[in-house]
């Protein structure tokens, strides 16, 4: 391209990034690996400009976090730009390459136990608590971050077998409150209704919401308990740890977070009648299957997670947010034989979380073949 030429014949090293903006999993996942990957010597240093045009940002007080690493421009001015950062020579995404490996996963594993990038304010933690108090939440507490997906914010038919329906995380709501913990319901005014609950806040309609909480939720809560939609990754990039249900496509099950858990969602063939095993998923092209009217021309049934899987990963979450998870030769069997199923093409080949041990267990005959 033109600009890219002129920057480079003046000798400036200069990459335009848009991360894209609009979405809040990838305002987080995006920054984060390319922050990390620089700071591992993974790719040249460079110059970079993040356009990030705040009418098409999804958290502006996310942005301000990201600010102390990178360089933003946030003027509308940055928008006749994008095509620039698109291109291939000036930007890459870590979370969106169809049909072959994520980055994520290298640059995860590189990094290690070292300090998460972004950490809360004092200023962003005193007034968060200070709402929660006036939520219910008394001082000292711990909570939960709850996170569902479904068609309301982006209502997109296309994607919808991504979605979930959130009275299948009651179970797992009803054992976190009887661990002595609070659950906040993350999300957006269109999400079907919680009913009332004990110790249970449903944020998605409380006076309080605002991009500032949205991030201190998530940063400050003991783990997220989501799905595949992007919220979780703004736990990630502050150190927290998460569980994700209802995974979907296969190759991508596998969590950001090097201590996260994740657990898929089964895929029933009606002509065969009977649940397509792992191995089947992996080297098929179901396996990468972006679309709901794909699974239906085929002839395939998505299977969400049941309540008691969803209880099931929940309770190792706890444990592995409170350093007391012990998993027995079996589960690390079973474990080796999921991952084993991967190639170098598959979306979250190398990846250092894990699949929910429960679920492993009760779905070893899908493993069969492995």
């Amino acid at each position: 391209m033109p600009l890219v030429r002129l920057l480079q014949a003046c000798g400036l090293k200069y990459r335009f990034v848009n991360f894209h903006s609009i979405s809040i999993g990838h305002m987080a996942l995006e920054p984060d690996c390319f922050v990390k990957e620089g700071l591992l010597g993974l790719r040249p240093q460079v110059k970079e400009i993040w356009l990030a045009p705040e009418n098409l940002v999804a958290n502006k007080h996310l942005l301000r976090y990201w600010e102390q690493h990178l360089r933003i421009w946030k003027s509308p001015m940055a928008r006749l730009l994008l095509p620039v950062a698109k291109s291939e020579e000036l930007g890459k995404s870590y979370a969106v390459p169809l049909g072959k490996a994520a980055l994520y996963p290298k640059i995860q594993s590189a990094w290690g136990d070292r300090a998460p990038l972004l950490k809360l304010t004092q200023k962003d933690y005193e007034q968060g608590w200070a709402a929660l108090r006036e939520m219910g939440l008394p001082p000292g507490a711990w909570f939960v971050c709850i996170h569902n997906r479904e068609s309301g914010f982006y209502n997109d038919p296309v994607q919808r077998f991504r979605n979930g329906d959130i009275r299948s995380y009651l179970p797992a709501i009803e054992m976190i409150v009887e661990q002595g913990g609070w659950c906040v319901r993350m999300g957006d005014s269109t999400m079907t209704p919680l009913p009332a609950m004990p110790r249970v806040i449903d944020y998605t309609r409380h006076g309080v919401k605002s991009d500032r909480m949205d991030v201190f939720l998530c940063a400050a809560c003991r783990c997220f308990l989501g799905c595949n939609s992007g919220l979780v990754f703004v736990t990630n990039v502050f150190g927290g740890t998460a569980a994700m249900v209802n995974m979907i496509p296969l190759p991508a099950g596998l969590p950001y977070g090097t201590r996260d858990v994740g657990i898929p969602k089964l895929i029933w063939s009606s002509r065969e009648n009977r649940c397509l095993t792992f191995k089947e998923i992996f080297n098929s092209p179901v396996g990468d299957f972006r679309s709901t009217r794909l699974y239906e021309d085929a002839g395939l049934r998505i299977v969400d997670n049941t309540p008691d899987e969803i209880r099931e990963v929940t309770m190792e979450l706890l444990e592995i947010s409170a350093g007391t998870i012990r998993y027995s030769a079996e589960d690390e069997e079973l474990q080796r034989r999921f991952k084993a199923l991967m190639r170098l093409h598959h979306y979250s080949y190398g990846a250092q979380s894990r699949v929910g041990r429960h679920f492993l267990r009760k779905h070893a005959n899908l493993l069969a073949d492995a």
